[in-house]
């Protein structure tokens, strides 16, 4: 397909933006090239394996995006810091606080696990995550996971696994940090972060205040600007009992109020988790968690309102075993409770539940002859039977710079309490008790190498999607109808040489739903994400490049397939360091002013601009 985004500004845009890379990356020529240190930039993720391991260890392909990453990045929003990371694509109806889809590897918006802490957001009525309403203030890290992992988290990890980290390590004493942005739009936002306590016990609290007078978001309804404020407080609590038991806790709270044409959407929402972890023996640890999340959504439009309580409830127990040096076993068992309360304009009112029991396990092995995962997961559903899920990876060092992967994995959905019990009756549509799940089959290659002083990761998979829910030939349910077939390349290569870091991540994507044969929607063939940046003493910069070709959506106003043009953007991130606790930091967003969107008929962000203030104590 051919990429549309080169055209009136833009073109000037993608010039500029590629002119100031090749600057930077000409600059960069001209220092001594050397090899990145490994052991320096070695860093661990436990969200791919349940289980602390080095990133090149894992035979997945992974993201990590650090609270250092994210305080440079000065974007506005979450959606914005993960917009052009490898594999994702986001689309948002509107500006700041509007609805959000994150399609992760082309499959849909409900194929990827959103994780605050280890605890599931994902409603009862299906909406994933609600990325929009999560600070990045309150953000220590995210990792990110592509590819199925079902087999070891169960429905939803058909794309993959996304993290949020707010759980801070603190050191003994008492420190701070806060933080004031204001921008355009009539944007602000207020953060204030306390952490402290001695060798056994710490405590960490966070708020923040976010507010936008926002902009219009569609072409058509009223002209008026759409709102968007947001309230939030996260609680993390640190005891160590003895030598072999330890004790955690957090909690946090999102309260928002988002405008759009002709309606105001309230949501509040609440996580919480706490747990034991215990040191059984020096190879042997365990751990027992609970965890919830529930949420409140009133929307109020036009036609009338919508209301919807969804909880989710859980408990885990979970354990690592270390055989010896070469052999790890992690297994658990899960209990889940998910309860919905809906209540709708044209639907009957509808209060239901249903629970899952889960158990899994997951054996890693290093060995010379090759590295290997094995996971495996059953899961016993209330609702709609049982479902087990399995993946195998296997990988081998090819040389002190060079290894290799390959894996295959299955995956699957479980339908929503919505599609399954809540009718419309005004509307002639009805729910089907008897949609199965949706599944998938996932092949993968992994390489991973150092060469030219860079470190470069390439990912290439192809993801079959069978029994997608989709309405029927009558439009008045639902039914497993559908398959789709997604292939996929992900290329990744960080250069990190004296004061100058570069990144580039391109995504291309090669997919199609069978039963249609036409393109899924709203999922781009290929992004490219470009970052430079470079400190120069008590200043740093980086200028940041994100370029989307076109995609496939519906119109809004005839319901017919339409065709979103691709785009490319580019921002500008300066910083200056006052002294060793202060700094100022202004983002230059869309610099060029490009005129884009991401969903038909939606509007995004023109040029924008936010200046920071940080103080740390």
């Amino acid at each position: 397909m051919k990429i549309n985004f080169i055209e009136d500004n833009t073109m000037k845009s993608l010039a500029l933006s590629l002119i100031a890379v090749n600057f930077c990356l000409y600059s960069i020529s001209g220092i001594a090239q050397q090899e990145p240190n490994r052991a320096e930039l070695q860093e661990i993720i436990i969200t791919a394996n349940r289980v602390p391991q080095s990133v090149d260890a894992v035979m997945a392909a992974t993201t990590i995006i650090n609270r250092e990453t994210i305080r440079n990045s000065q974007s506005q929003s979450l959606i914005e810091l993960l917009s052009g990371q490898p594999g994702m694509q986001l689309a948002q109806s509107g500006g700041q606080g509007a609805q959000t889809s994150l399609f992760l590897r082309g499959t849909e918006s409900d194929h990827t696990l959103i994780l605050i802490d280890g605890v599931q957001i994902t409603t009862s009525t299906g909406a994933a995550g609600r990325l929009e309403l999560i600070p990045l203030d309150q953000i220590e890290r995210i990792e990110i996971v592509r590819g199925p992992r079902s087999s070891i988290y169960g429905s939803e990890a058909i794309g993959g696994v996304v993290n949020i980290i707010t759980d801070t390590e603190v050191d003994p004493g008492f420190s701070g940090n806060f933080s004031v942005t204001a921008g355009t739009q009539g944007s602000n936002n207020t953060n204030l972060g306390l952490q402290g306590g001695n060798q056994s016990t710490t405590l960490a609290l966070n708020v923040s205040h976010r507010k936008t007078d926002g902009i219009n978001f569609r072409e058509s309804g009223s002209a008026d600007d759409d709102g968007f404020e947001n309230d939030t407080a996260a609680l993390s609590l640190h005891h160590q009992l003895n030598d072999r038991i330890h004790f955690s806790a957090n909690y946090s709270r999102f309260d928002s109020s988002a405008d759009y044409d002709d309606g105001i959407v309230n949501i509040e929402s609440q996580q919480l988790s706490a747990g034991f972890s215990v040191a059984l023996t020096d190879n042997w640890n365990s751990s027992i968690r609970i965890e919830g999340f529930k949420e409140d959504n009133n929307d109020l439009s036009a036609f009338g309102i919508t209301q919807s309580q969804s909880e989710n409830n859980k408990i885990n127990w979970h354990n690592t075993l270390l055989i010896d040096g070469s052999n790890q076993f992690t297994f658990g068992l899960d209990h889940v409770e998910q309860e919905l309360l809906y209540a709708s304009f044209g639907a009957m009112q509808t209060d239901t539940s249903r629970d899952n029991d889960g158990v899994y396990g997951v054996y890693l092995r290093n060995s010379e002859l090759a590295d290997t995962t094995l996971s495996l997961r059953h899961d016993d559903n209330e609702r709609f039977g049982n479902q087990t899920t399995g993946s195998i990876a296997l990988g081998k060092n090819l040389s002190q710079t060079v290894r290799a992967w390959i894996s295959y994995g299955t995956a699957f959905k479980a339908p929503n309490l919505i599609d399954l019990y809540v009718d419309f009756p005004s509307f002639f549509f009805f729910a089907n008790p008897n949609l199965k799940p949706e599944t998938s089959k996932n092949v993968e290659v992994g390489l991973q190498l150092q060469a030219l002083g860079a470190q470069w990761k390439f990912n290439a998979f192809r993801n079959d999607i069978d029994d997608l829910i989709t309405t029927d030939a009558s439009f008045t349910t639902l039914e497993n109808a559908q398959k789709a077939r997604i292939n996929g390349l992900e290329a990744s290569v960080e250069i990190l040489l004296a004061d100058w870091t570069m990144n580039a991540d391109l995504t291309l994507l090669d997919h199609e739903n069978q039963s249609t044969n036409q393109e899924l929607l709203r999922r781009p063939n290929q992004t490219l994400a470009l970052n430079v940046a470079r400190e120069f003493g008590d200043f740093d910069f980086a200028v940041n490049l994100l370029a989307q070709s076109d995609h496939h959506d519906i119109d809004p106003t005839t319901f017919g397939s339409s065709i979103v043009g691709g785009f490319a953007t580019t921002d500008l991130v300066l910083g200056y360091r006052l002294n060793a606790t202060m700094g100022l930091r202004l983002r230059v967003g869309n610099i060029f002013d490009k005129d884009y969107q991401f969903v038909d008929g939606f509007y995004t962000l023109g040029r924008t601009a936010q200046l920071a203030f940080n103080y740390r104590f």
